[in-house]
């Protein structure tokens, strides 16, 4: 190993090199010392020269200044080329020489801040000696002993860690203990990057590492992650209960809903207050919504604990009870403890029969309803046989007498366990079979049973049999028929006949069971078949693909099982039977209040080593450059230097150049920040929307130009500033070129005043999009908003059309077959021909108005960090293309329609006399000619 020399907390890698600063003092007499005094000769000419002052003098010895100069930069050098690094954690100057064990907490609580944790490990990585044994560790590594094992160099550490992404499980803490506790520590320096927040058995994690010669922990939590931990179903809509790492300042954060096509469906926002860490969302959607529902993400939270996998028995449920005409004591009916049991999860409904038929029920309940007239036998029967499912509990009544709608044959009277009579003490409740829906479901308390009805012996009760008694007696069974599921439960809904009504095992069995009959068939099936993976989340949410020898999932585990390096979260699948493994499921953060003594903490990045060698040289050569500039001025050739043209020309070659750079390094958002507001939206191209009543609506207009503004200053010559909010009643309207119109829910009504500014706008050049944010509630594609038609009515406008396939807007820039905005396959509608009402074109033939419902601004809005607020139908690719489309129309408004003439290249080919392809004109559509955009 190379030897290395410690002065406080600087380590000079190669110490040798120092070795030259004894040639500093020579180098001292060297600068100082004069030219030797010249021979003086008397010449008579010489008499002409008295008199005359020197425009020049040459100092007789060299200026201290300039030397001491001279001397920093030679002083620098030399420390460059030493080697050193910053290092203020390092106790000895010995410890260097150890090997180093670089432990970096890969899983998805990092994912938030993983930029911050590899830079962190690069910088551990680059401090290192090129000839040190390097053991990189990520906590989440398949095999932790291996990684030990295989030593690298620091190079090929870099090049690990640059590939390494976080997993979406948790910390292996167990692991990464047996494999430390098994090597001796006693001669390496650990390197512990992590995010503070306690694993399990973190302080037998702490005890091993103690052993090390010295440990440094580097914490990285600039930003928060947030998990969504779980969710209930309520009659409004799901709920989803979120918690963050950190606390102390208020977040607001979007979650989205998405279909099994990753459309957005529906969104909401979370709101964290300053010192709250735990907090829920509820999306409020109808019954037809939430049925296409099936995962959530937080959008702004890239972790896989963000993403959530809607589970079949958690979602919200349409339930009827079939209501008594004699609950003279409500408190004491049957249907009170079944009302309790599912009002926190299911919309229920009561009435008769035919009250409930017209409600889409998934699932009714009779309570001891004996026996059915035939009528409303047979449309049971009937509502089974169509997927219905037909929950029934037994009682008084049912022990007398029973009809053909049950699952099982049973029994005349009832059985007592607490009769005088009777020798039998009260039975228990069983483990649940294992094909039963129930079986995941835990049984937490004991359930004493009193009385029963009882069940014919036949040949298929135990198949029917989803409960039973410590017995073996059957408490609840269940039948096909048709489509549908016929339950009974063998005892009352009350508490007359046994203690499960008053149990939290009632509230899961009536989760479980009013389910669709679609699910709860094969609810059934989950117990009796493996499940396979079919889809894994990485550490930042994003899905990927299942190892070739990705373990299935045993369903008898499925709830006790948590996300591991053998069963990453994301879906597990067999056949119809889907399970999902949520990353947040169950998660606490926890930060670690204390840290051993023994252990450098270090919550900063300036407590990381760091190299300064090439800091040093830097500067070491920015001095000699400013002697060489110095030295110029002294002896008058700089002067004569800028007087040459090939100087001149290196010289605006650097400053070109540095300014280059200087503008590289500015980012997109500091560049759009640099709006002006008012008539100085003269000196820029500024967008604007016009302001309305509604705060929060003005905001999404604000944020939707933003994004659009990143989007044409990221992606072509348009180069806009901030948008502006601006009313009808403004001097300068005129100066934006572009005006957006948001519809408020309760509709506009403009002013004659405010429509003749607006006509006067659009007469003079401006462009004016309305859109009214309705998506698909307003109609099909042709349908206007009737709002619409009252808004632009006194306005100077032709006819509009729907925008074809062949208009000109479909090529502006990209080549798009649509328009959209968060909803996709809404119709954008233009002037027709672009002409004055009067018949005359307008401007160039370019149409001023767009009016549109796809709620565009929505798709295109971006915050302060240029991170998209709302979701958008169709995932990132809707966005995409609704990005596109904002394209589109600004530059058809601001180039005209000088791509005209692609509309007409069909006709420009005939006679040209070359067929186009197929006989038909050139679509020049990527997605038509099989060509890419």
């Amino acid at each position: 190993m190379m030897e290395t020399l410690a002065v406080g907390p600087i380590v000079f890698l190669a110490p040798l090199a120092l070795l030259a600063l004894i040639g500093l003092p020579i180098l001292w007499l060297v600068l100082r010392a004069t030219p030797p005094q010249p021979v003086t000769i008397e010449l008579p000419s010489l008499a002409l020269l008295d008199g005359l002052i020197p425009e020049q003098e040459t100092p007789a010895k060299t200026p201290w200044w300039i030397i001491l100069l001279r001397m920093a930069a030679v002083l620098l050098i030399i420390l460059g080329l030493a080697n050193p690094v910053w290092s203020p954690n390092r106790a000895d100057t010995t410890s260097s020489q150890n090997d180093v064990v670089v432990l970096i907490e890969s899983d998805w609580v990092a994912a938030p801040n993983w930029s911050a944790y590899r830079n962190a490990a690069l910088n551990i990585l680059s401090s290192l000696d090129n000839d040190q044994q390097i053991r990189l560790i990520p906590t989440t590594t398949p095999s932790v002993e291996r990684a030990f094992q295989s030593p690298t160099t620091p190079l090929e550490a870099k090049a690990k860690l640059r590939a390494l992404r976080p997993s979406s499980w948790r910390v292996n803490t167990d692991e990464i203990i047996t494999a430390l506790g098994e090597v001796d520590l006693s001669g390496v320096d650990v390197y512990w990057v992590t995010s503070g927040i306690k694993q399990d058995d973190h302080e037998g994690l702490n005890e091993v590492l103690s052993s090390a010669s010295s440990v440094s922990v580097v914490i990285r939590d600039d930003q928060e992650t947030v998990a969504i931990i779980a969710l209930s179903a309520s009659p409004k809509g799901p709920v989803l209960s979120l918690v963050r790492s950190q606390t102390g300042s208020e977040t607001t954060l979007p979650v989205s809903a998405f279909d099994e096509r990753s459309r957005s469906v529906v969104s909401a926002e979370a709101v964290f207050d300053r010192d709250q860490a735990v907090t829920t969302v509820t999306f409020e959607a109808p019954d037809d919504v939430q049925a296409q529902i099936r995962s959530f993400r937080v959008l702004r939270s890239s972790s896989a604990a963000g993403v959530w996998f809607w589970q079949g028995s958690s979602r919200a449920r349409r339930v009827g009870i079939l209501s008594s005409t004699n609950d003279v004591q409500p408190l004491l009916s049957d249907a009170y403890y079944v009302r309790k049991a599912l009002s926190p999860f299911a919309t229920l409904f009561e009435g008769d029969l035919e009250t409930l038929f017209d409600q889409d029920l998934g699932a009714i309940i009779l309570t001891d309803v004996g026996r059915l007239n035939e009528t409303d036998e047979a449309a049971l029967s009937t509502w089974v046989e169509e997927g219905g499912v037909l929950i029934r509990f037994a009682g008084p009544r049912l022990a007398a007498q029973s009809d053909t709608l049950l699952p099982v044959t049973l029994r005349r009277a009832s059985r007592a366990f607490d009769s005088a009579l009777s020798w039998d003490d009260p039975q228990q409740l069983d483990r649940f079979p294992d094909a039963s829906p129930f079986a995941l479901t835990e049984i937490t308390s004991e359930v004493s049973v009193r009385r029963q009805v009882l069940a014919q012996p036949e040949a298929d009760l135990p198949a029917k049999t989803w409960a039973r008694l410590t017995d073996g007696t059957p408490i609840v069974t269940a039948d096909r028929l048709g489509d549908g599921r016929i339950v009974l439960f063998h005892v009352t809904a009350s508490p007359d006949w046994s203690d499960l009504p008053l149990s939290g095992v009632f509230v899961d069995m009536l989760r479980q069971i009013t389910l669709p009959a679609r699910e709860l068939n094969t609810a059934t099936q989950l117990a009796e078949t493996s499940l396979s993976p079919v889809m894994w989340l990485d550490g930042f949410g994003d899905p990927i693909a299942p190892s070739g020898d990705a373990k299935p999932l045993e369903p008898l585990d499925a709830l006790s099982v948590e996300p591991s390096k053998d069963y990453p979260s994301g879906l597990y699948r067999s056949g119809a039977v889907s399970f999902p493994l949520n990353a947040g499921q169950r998660v606490e953060f926890e930060r670690v209040s204390s840290w051993p003594s023994s252990f450098s903490v270090m919550t900063e990045s300036a407590g990381l080593r760091r190299q300064l060698g090439g800091w040093l040289l830097g500067g070491g050569a920015v001095l000699l450059l400013i002697d060489l500039i110095v030295a110029l001025a002294i002896a008058g050739s700089l002067t004569s230097l800028f007087r040459r043209k090939a100087a001149r020309k290196a010289l605006g070659l650097v400053a070109t150049v540095f300014i280059a750079v200087s503008t590289l390094a500015t980012s997109d958002a500091q560049t759009l920040s640099s709006s002006d507001d008012g008539p100085k939206a003269a000196l820029g191209l500024q967008f604007a929307y016009l302001e309305t009543d509604d705060r929060e609506l003005n905001r999404r207009a604000a944020a939707g130009l933003r994004g659009l503004s990143l989007t044409l200053f990221r992606r072509t010559t348009v180069e806009p500033v901030l948008p502006a909010g601006i009313s009808f009643d403004a001097l300068d309207i005129n100066l934006y070129p572009f005006l957006l119109i948001l519809m408020p829910d309760e509709g506009l009504d403009f002013s004659e005043d405010e429509k003749a500014a607006l006509s006067d706008y659009m007469a003079n050049g401006g462009a004016v999009l309305i859109d009214t944010r309705q998506g698909g509630r307003i109609g099909g594609r042709n349908t206007v908003d009737p709002r619409l038609v009252e808004l632009v009515q006194g306005l100077d406008l032709p006819p509009l059309e729907r925008v074809s396939d062949e208009h000109v807007l479909t090529r502006a820039f990209y080549l798009l077959d649509d328009f959209r905005g968060k909803y996709a396959g809404r119709p954008l509608w233009v002037e027709t021909n672009a002409t004055s009402a009067d018949g005359t074109p307008k401007g160039d033939g370019i149409s001023t108005l767009f009016l549109t419902d796809a709620d565009m601004a929505t798709a295109w809005a971006v915050d302060d960090r240029n991170q998209y607020l709302y979701s958008v139908d169709g995932g990132e690719r809707g966005r995409e293309m609704a990005r596109r489309s904002g394209v589109n129309i600004i530059m058809y408004i601001l180039t005209g329609n000088y791509k005209e003439d692609q509309v007409h290249l069909p006709s420009l080919l005939e006679r040209l006399g070359e067929d186009p392809p197929d006989g038909r004109g050139l679509d020049l559509r990527p997605d038509r000619n099989g060509g890419d955009e």
